[in-house]
C-alpha cells in the first residue's frame, strides 16, 4: 500500500518519524567507513564550535547526560576524544576532540552531507528550502525543550 491508499497518510508524527528513519539510515550507511556512529557524529560535530563541558554538550545535542557520557567513552576509547577537568569546577569534565577527531569530523560530515544532498535531491529547491525551514522551526522554536516528551514517555 502507497501513498494516499496507505492508512497512516495523514499522520504527521508517523511520516517524520519514517523520513526520520531513512535519513538516519542513509547517514549511518554513510558514516560506516569513518567509523563512528550517527551519535557520536553529532557530538563531534558540537565539540567543533566550541569548548564546553559534558553538561553544556548534553544540553546542545539534546542527548541524555548517561547517553553523552557512554558516547564519550567510545570516542575517547577510539582516540578521537579528550576529556580533562575544568579549571573552574573540578568535578566538570571538558571533552575535546583530537587532531585525529577533527580530521575524522570533518571527514564524516562530508560523508553525511553528500548522504543528506543526495536524499534531497529528489525534492525541488524551493520546497527543498521550505521544508528545512519548518524543520528549523519546529527543532528551535516550537520544540525546543520536547525531550521532555521522551522522558514522560519513560515513566
Amino acid at each position: 500500500m502507497e501513498g494516499s491508499e496507505h492508512p497512516l497518510h495523514g499522520d504527521v508524527n508517523w511520516l517524520l518519524n519514517r523520513a526520520w528513519l531513512g535519513f538516519g539510515q542513509s547517514k549511518s550507511a554513510a558514516l560506516e567507513a569513518t567509523g563512528v556512529t550517527l551519535k557520536e557524529h553529532f557530538v563531534m560535530v558540537a565539540l567543533m564550535s566550541s569548548p564546553m563541558t559534558q553538561l553544556e554538550l548534553s544540553t546542545l545535542v539534546k542527548i541524555d547526560k548517561s547517553v553523552i557520557s557512554a558516547t564519550l567513552d567510545s570516542l575517547e576509547a577510539k582516540g578521537l576524544v579528550v576529556r580533562t577537568p575544568d579549571p573552574r569546577d573540578r568535578r566538570a569534565r571538558r571533552p575535546t576532540l583530537t587532531a585525529r577527531g577533527r580530521k575524522l569530523c570533518q571527514r564524516a560530515t562530508t560523508a553525511t552531507q553528500k548522504a543528506e544532498q543526495d536524499l534531497l535531491g529528489h525534492v525541488d529547491p524551493a520546497q527543498r528550502q521550505a521544508f528545512l525551514d519548518v524543520l528549523r522551526h519546529y527543532t528551535f522554536s516550537e520544540f525546543a525543550d520536547a525531550p521532555g516528551f521522551t522522558r514522560d514517555l519513560q515513566k
